[in-house]
């Protein structure tokens, strides 16, 4: 027998599964803490504790330097607790092998593997919560690694069931990927939030500190149920969460970033057009935050500002949060910031520094390689070329991104893009043209959904244009009034000047 099967046996013995248990109770620690100690990933030491999978050699000998045992002293553990074991079914052999330890070392050990072997594991002595820290983010990462590829079903049942999980710091990592993608995938946002409750409400320790993240993961709860079209339903949620954030403040070390409840209630009182409400929410979290939000969150004030038509406050918040977006680290909300940046520049008609700015937006949109962001550049280009007086490559500019937008059905962007090609044909004096353009529109609008408003905005501009009435003025207005309705659905198109 070579010395590796031998040690392939010694695994698979009971009497290792007991031993790591015994290290570890011996410390008081819990999994995820003992796991760190020893060196052993954490979803390991809950399988070998529970007998799922054979403990190797190597990981009972990290388990007991964990406990300050040297590894020398191994074998004689083991060996005892098999006694035990054995004992405990009424065929003693009981003989003591501790000769190389010191007499302390074995009267502790034997007590301990006592309390292991003859003690049902549910009266050992709990283990004291480890107190939240900010290293325990690096462990949550790896568990969230573990759990992203599986189904939402297949989460729940492993944080239902294993210890591991129970971390706060995943809870609030699960939470920041319900935001992530509570855009594009609201129901898997709306899964992802719950995941974080759950998990929040296993969290070992004080049960304000539970209560905190409870409130914590009921802000994304909200969030997702917003994006999700349910805002009675995200308006109860985040009234929940404030209540029990706030209730469980003392707790909180300092980990959890407050600005996100204001930051969120703003994103809701926002889809309920109570404005007001939510550029107050808006200063609220940007006075909360502790910087590493703050790029985003002032974002989220100039597209409100934009959606208030007030393109000026949204270029100052913009300013003040570009050098916060890294293109390297964030290049999607970096193209996004700037995009808007320069589309609020010409709308200013500060074409200069518009054009100044463009190769930027230019290259992260090469950098992200999609077909839109490139559209979407070459549209301020365009704008930038009929600002500049470029009328020519304007006028070529604007015609490629309809087709691009009339492809992909994009009716919304496709009515504006058409609108300003429109304003620039009619600077130029070519109402015939206007009229052709404006008869495209009303058939890709009957085909397609347009909200209430915008539509009758439209309607009102074509019908203008095929009776060759249409001016420079309604096309700026149509194009000023569709730029803010993106934003408002419900904003009303005033019929007068």
């Amino acid at each position: 027998m070579t010395a590796d099967t031998w040690n392939d046996l010694e695994a698979n013995d009971p009497a290792a599964r007991l031993a790591i248990l015994l290290f570890r109770h011996f410390l008081h620690m819990e999994q995820r803490e003992f796991a760190r100690s020893a060196g052993i990933n954490v979803s390991q030491l809950s399988y070998y504790e529970r007998g799922v999978r054979a403990a190797s050699r190597k990981s009972q000998e990290k388990a007991a330097g964990a406990a300050g045992l040297p590894t020398t002293l191994l074998d004689f553990v083991l060996r005892d607790i098999r006694s035990f074991r054995l004992a405990a079914r009424g065929r003693s052999c009981a003989k003591r092998v501790f000769a190389h330890g010191t007499a302390a070392e074995v009267i502790a050990l034997v007590r301990l593997a006592t309390d292991v072997i003859l003690q049902p594991l549910t009266e050992l002595r709990p283990a004291a919560a480890a107190r939240p820290s900010a290293a325990d983010r690096a462990e949550a990462a790896a568990l969230w690694a573990g759990l992203e590829p599986c189904t939402a079903a297949q989460r729940r049942l492993l944080v239902e069931e294993l210890e591991e999980y129970w971390s706060w710091a995943l809870s609030e990592r699960v939470a920041a990927e319900s935001v992530a993608r509570a855009l594009n995938h609201p129901q898997e946002a709306l899964e992802l939030a719950e995941l974080a409750l759950l998990i929040a409400g296993r969290v070992p320790g004080e049960e304000l500190w539970r209560c905190r993240l409870a409130g914590y993961a009921g802000i994304f709860l909200g969030n997702a149920r917003r994006a999700c079209n349910d805002l009675p339903g995200a308006d109860e949620a985040l009234a929940r969460a404030r209540t029990l954030f706030e209730a469980g403040a003392a707790s909180d070390p300092g980990l959890l970033n407050e600005a996100w409840l204001p930051w969120i209630e703003s994103a809701l009182r926002r889809a309920q057009r109570r404005f007001p409400e939510a550029l107050k929410r808006i200063e609220e979290a940007l006075a909360l935050d502790r910087g590493e939000l703050r790029g985003k969150i002032l974002m989220t004030k100039a597209n409100l500002h934009d959606a208030l038509g007030d393109t000026e406050a949204s270029t100052a918040a913009l300013y003040e949060a570009a050098p916060l977006i890294d293109p390297i680290r964030e290049p999607r909300n970096a193209f996004g910031l700037r995009f808007n940046l320069v589309s609020d520049l010409a709308q200013l008609e500060n074409f200069g520094e518009a054009e100044a700015r463009l190769p930027e937006v230019q290259a992260l949109a090469e950098k992200l390689g999609k077909e839109l962001d490139l559209t979407r550049s070459m549209w301020l280009q365009a704008q930038v070329h009929a600002g500049l007086g470029r009328l020519a490559e304007a006028r070529d500019a604007f015609e490629q991104v309809r087709q691009v937008f009339r492809l992909r059905e994009l009716t919304f962007d496709y009515a504006l893009v058409s609108l300003e090609l429109a304003l620039l044909l009619l600077k130029e004096r070519r109402a015939a043209e206007v009229s052709t353009l404006a008869g495209e529109m009303l058939t890709i609008f009957r085909t397609q959904k347009v909200e209430r408003e915008a539509l009758a905005a439209l309607q009102l501009f074509c019908e203008a244009a095929k009776r060759k009435t249409a001016t420079v003025e309604l096309a700026r207005r149509v194009v000023k009034f569709l730029h803010r309705a993106q934003h408002d659905p419900e904003l009303r198109f005033e019929t007068e000047g």
